[in-house]
């Protein structure tokens, strides 16, 4: 018999460092293969309203792993195995989700369902673990709950404003998706297993593959380019853009920078596409891609921001072009983030931002510099994502940058060869859409005092040879 002090206090044994970690690899895990399915289904999802929330929600989310990611790797000190041994029945509870048929079955899933059944795993953790020895822990679950509820409330709030009745009528996914939930002892894994609902009408669905052409919202007419310089062969529609351009180099760089940045979300697309298909990559691939995906869909609601500004009717007006995604997505995933690098690092490296600020500052257009100055910042981020993960995707050695230049350059040829093949589509025609803008451009003009700028950069030039260039 030995002799001790009584104990200081009660304590459950589920707080222990071993089990906490436990517990936070499990949300952790849904977190992470949550961040991949948002980016996979913002690419399916054609309505704009859903498709930019998802593209936010999506980087929300990476922000949420990372936190947990980083305290599990404090607790577990210093073992560094966070990223081995996934919890299979986590990765299969995701993985169902992204079965939803469509982009609302998909919504009334995740908002309905996934992200309740996380913030209960949490609320429970916070019951369960000590505020003092786990302080850390409580402040980051703390948070992540707060962003949450937010995200369900937004969504909640977006489907009544664009689809009501949503969640009324994924009602069936919603109760299959629960049961699947039980049957894997709830994301905390501390329930008692149900058993798996394989005869629920709607199980037994194929795995899901993410889309390798993209649709846009059905309130915009069909276009596959944006601005004349996407397709050379479309004379009609440069002759009508110089006609915006002969009102004033400012005007013409004001709407082109809108009409600019809101088609900003193939770009965003293709980033959140190879999200999905590189499932394999460090951790840190998956969160500079996330950043990356939402600046590119926030670019995108800077331009609908100051399109709408304006007072226009958007989708009337303004074509939402898809082609650069339709031909760069049945690209190997590394391709097109080749392409998309070699497109960013040449507009930063030609100063092409900087020049377009100026203009916009010269034509006092406060919210359209605003727009650039921000946009700008965040494009140099991403050409050093881009220098940084091709590196390690290719290798740094001169093999490594033949293979990047013979990527590069295979890809331009596939977006040429699509552009060719495309140019006589009804779809392919700017000029409609330029010659509507221009009466009401025309009729909204101001005077304000000339600065005298000498304007260089032109958006559009008859030059052919310049063209090419």
């Amino acid at each position: 018999m030995v002799k001790v002090l009584p104990a200081s206090r009660d304590e459950r044994a589920d707080v222990r460092v071993e089990n906490a970690s436990r517990y936070l690899k499990h949300c952790y895990v849904v977190e992470r293969q949550l961040m991949r399915t948002l980016a996979a289904k913002f690419v399916d999802t054609s309505q704009w309203d859903f498709k930019r929330q998802l593209a936010q929600d999506m980087w929300e989310t990476s922000r949420h792993a990372d936190a947990l990611r980083t305290r599990i790797l404090d607790l577990r000190y210093p073992r560094r195995d966070v990223d081995k041994k996934y919890i299979p029945e986590m990765l299969e509870l995701v993985a169902e989700c992204a079965k939803g048929s469509d982009p609302t079955e998909f919504i009334g899933g995740v908002y309905g369902v996934l992200l309740p059944e996380l913030l209960r795993a949490y609320e429970t953790y916070l019951d369960l673990t000590d505020p003092l020895d786990d302080a850390p822990t409580i402040y980051i679950v703390r948070h992540i709950i707060a962003d949450k509820q937010t995200q369900i409330q937004r969504m909640r709030a977006l489907v009544e404003a664009v689809n009501p009745g949503l969640f009324e009528h994924t009602t069936a996914w919603q109760d299959y998706l629960r049961q699947f939930c039980a049957a894997v002892g709830g994301i905390s894994g501390l329930d008692d297993p149900a058993p798996k609902p394989t005869a629920h009408p709607l199980a037994g669905r194929p795995p899901y593959e993410i889309g390798r052409s993209v649709r846009r919202d059905e309130r915009w007419r069909l276009a596959l380019f944006h601005l004349p310089h996407e397709n050379k062969y479309d004379v009609e529609g440069r002759k009508a853009w110089q006609r915006i351009e002969a009102l004033d180099k400012r005007v013409a760089m004001q709407v082109w920078s809108a009409i600019s940045h809101f088609n900003e979300i193939w770009a965003a697309e293709v980033v959140a596409a190879s999200m999905w298909d590189f499932d394999s990559q460090p951790w840190d691939f998956y969160l500079d891609l996330a950043r990356w995906a939402w600046d590119e869909a926030r670019h995108s609601t800077m331009g609908y921001r100051a399109l709408q500004g304006w007072g226009w009717d958007v989708p009337d007006l303004i074509p939402w072009g898809n082609a650069l995604y339709n031909a760069m997505g049945p690209m190997p995933p590394i391709q097109r983030l080749a392409l998309l690098y070699f497109y960013e690092d040449g507009l930063l490296r030609a100063g092409t931002k900087q020049i377009e600020l100026k203009i916009l500052e010269s034509a006092q257009d406060d919210g359209s510099a605003q727009d650039m100055d921000f946009d700008w910042a965040d494009e140099a981020i991403h050409v050093s994502f881009g220098y940084t993960w091709l590196r390690h995707l290719l290798g740094d050695s001169n093999a490594g940058k033949e293979e990047l230049t013979r990527l590069t350059d295979e890809a331009r040829d596939i977006v040429a060869r699509f552009v060719a093949e495309h140019k006589d589509d009804p779809e392919a025609k700017l000029a409609p859409y330029f010659n509507r803008l221009y009466d009401i451009i025309a009729a909204m003009l101001q005077d304000i005092p000339d600065d005298q700028l000498d304007i260089q950069w032109a958006p559009v030039v008859a030059d052919e040879e310049v063209l090419k260039a």
